[in-house]
């Protein structure tokens, strides 16, 4: 079973995709972990979760998959399992986004963002739960 869940081929799209998703996700969970790059760190994360609605196990999911979960796309360890939490979690912001439409909002006309970034990271991920990590990634290192 698990070497099912690590088999990738050793393909260097899927490795640039994966390295790109995970780098794109790093940010937001340094945010809600450590406050880093203009983030509101765990307290703050969790006070707009909360004021959201969103109970605090969540609320701690979203912090750790995206936090652990980017650092493990770009590492390629447990790709599949890691692409998999930041779908689920990535497909709940795509809901929250989807009554600001399309488009983000370039020219600050609309309340919030559109959904088609989301799009585009859900894009990313599915590839790498479908295909794996790719080359250069610790599950093709540990199934060779």
């Amino acid at each position: 079973m698990i070497e099912k869940m690590l088999h990738t081929d050793p393909d260097y799209a899927l490795t640039f995709l994966r390295i790109i998703a995970g780098l794109i996700i790093f940010p937001y969970g340094m945010q809600k972990l450590f406050g880093w790059f203009g983030g509101p760190g765990i307290d703050g994360t969790l006070k707009d979760l909360d004021s959201r609605r969103i109970p605090r196990s969540i609320a701690w999911l979203i912090i750790l998959g995206q936090s652990f979960g980017s650092i493990a796309l770009v590492a390629g360890f447990l790709g599949r399992i890691a692409a998999g939490g930041l779908f689920i979690i990535f497909t709940g912001a795509l809901i929250v986004h989807l009554p600001d439409g399309w488009a983000m909002n370039w020219f600050g006309e609309k309340n919030g963002e559109g959904i088609e970034y989301h799009v585009m990271l859900l894009s990313l991920l599915l590839i790498a739960i479908v295909r794996g990590c790719g080359a250069m990634s610790i599950d093709l290192w540990l199934t060779s």
